[in-house]
């Protein structure tokens, strides 16, 4: 259903808000055509991109969670997924936009672009370069709505268990995707 734009609350979610995320996560998985599209996380995980320096946006209508998005800086991290376009952007400043959630009655209202622009600003305000993605080549419509922010599609990865398509994006203009002398290949 389409919302007038002024009915969405948009908030950072803390701790106290898993339980209504990982309720938001079951009804999604619960809609879905194949499991692959969707990797089901726990609470701990939840729990951890709550936490600073990751951010958790949530965006509520009529007091329900309806949508969600997470920024998580990995650092060093395995997670980090900027080294599957070269290593040595793990030694960098990057950022991933790890996920987006939005609850099947409310798909249709940009959401998902919304909220990965202001994921984009956090990310900028912590100083990362480059914000990178993984899709399911399975999902259409995030994968045109990473396109629509301005992500290209870096190449196909085993994640999760599954196959998925590396978006990233540079958020910072002199950004090198790869430092000179560096591998694009892992």
């Amino acid at each position: 259903m389409i919302i007038d734009a002024k009915e969405f609350q948009y908030t950072v979610c803390t701790a106290k808000d898993v339980p209504d995320i990982l309720a938001l996560q079951d009804a999604v998985i619960g809609t879905l055509e194949a499991p692959e599209l969707l990797r089901k996380n726990t609470a701990e995980m939840f729990e951890n991109c709550t936490r600073t320096p990751n951010v958790t946006l949530g965006v509520r209508y009529r007091g329900k969670l309806v949508a969600l998005a997470i920024l998580f800086v990995p650092g060093d991290d395995e997670e980090n997924l900027a080294r599957y376009i070269c290593p040595a952007l793990a030694r960098s400043v990057t950022a991933n936009y790890k996920l987006c959630i939005v609850d099947r009655d409310f798909r249709g209202n940009s959401l998902q672009v919304i909220l990965g622009r202001k994921l984009e600003e956090y990310a900028a305000a912590a100083g990362a370069g480059l914000i990178c993605a993984t899709v399911s080549p399975d999902n259409e419509y995030s994968e045109r709505n990473m396109l629509r922010l301005g992500y290209r599609k870096v190449k196909s990865i085993q994640k999760y268990g599954f196959s998925r398509n590396l978006f990233c994006k540079s958020l910072q203009e002199d950004f090198p995707v790869c430092p000179e002398g560096e591998s694009n290949e892992t």
